[in-house]
């Protein structure tokens, strides 16, 4: 299943940037894209977005760099991962945590070209901070149902393969990175109205409550068990395309 060609995309960081200026602006959230402030859901929701980006093919330029800048210069991306570094450094304050993160994204955007020359890159080709951005996608968008397949496929049966896409396996954090997937879509002026329609489906046929997503009532229904609950939706997603109505 193909979707409408799409417009040139929105890069990560204007997102994230954008993100950060209503969450300066405003005293409690919800905020734009995010709603409520979690850490572990957005990083993930960026992981998401990310792995949008590299299905459109497009390349970010300078942007690429910020892990690496992140971990080597700033030496604030720690083992743990910096979401869970930051909340305990904040004492389980979700706001302040993100907004770290956040801060460090700002900071990164000030950078002269000849710091972000400087910028350690092992990724081979020409560095990207010699690149220009191109942001006009190579390859056609990618339904949200065809990645949630391709990662179906990819992680088989082996447990815990689910790490490889959003590292801890937890249900908000499958969920953050289906957000951020949707989003880099929808800002790209790419239509899925499939997925609504297999989000209705899982509440007419599955026994999601209106109103509700799929993380709660899933993981009920596996007892707890984070993994077994999103491997439930990757089959739910093969059974939902495999039916006629669904195309």
């Amino acid at each position: 299943m193909s979707l409408q060609p799409a417009k040139p995309v929105v890069p990560l960081h204007d997102v994230l940037l954008r993100i950060r200026e209503d969450m300066c602006s405003r005293t409690s959230g919800p905020y734009l894209f995010i709603g409520m402030p979690d850490v572990d859901r957005m990083a993930c929701f960026i992981g998401g977005y990310g792995e949008c980006l590299r299905a459109f093919d497009v390349d970010e330029g300078a942007d690429v760099l910020f892990g690496e800048w992140l971990f080597r210069i700033k030496k604030a991306w720690p083992g743990q991962g910096w979401e869970k570094a930051y909340l305990e450094e904040f004492h389980g304050d979700q706001k302040r945590a993100l907004l770290k993160y956040l801060d460090f994204v700002a900071e990164f955007h000030t950078l002269p070209l000849e710091a972000l020359a400087a910028i350690e890159w092992n990724g081979g080709g020409e560095h990207p901070s010699a690149r220009t951005p191109s942001l006009v996608p190579v390859r056609p968008p990618q339904p949200t149902l065809d990645m949630l397949l391709e990662v179906r496929q990819v992680i088989g049966e082996t447990q815990g393969r689910l790490f490889m896409f959003i590292g801890p396996i937890e249900v908000k954090r499958m969920a953050g990175f289906i957000e951020g997937y949707r989003l880099c879509l929808a800002l790209a002026g790419a239509r899925d109205e499939e997925y609504p329609r297999f989000e209705r489906w899982l509440q007419e046929q599955k026994g999601v409550p209106p109103g509700q997503d799929w993380t709660l009532p899933f993981l009920q229904a596996c007892q707890g068990d984070a993994e077994q609950a999103i491997r439930r939706l990757l089959q739910y997603a093969v059974e939902f395309r495999a039916l006629p109505s669904s195309r």
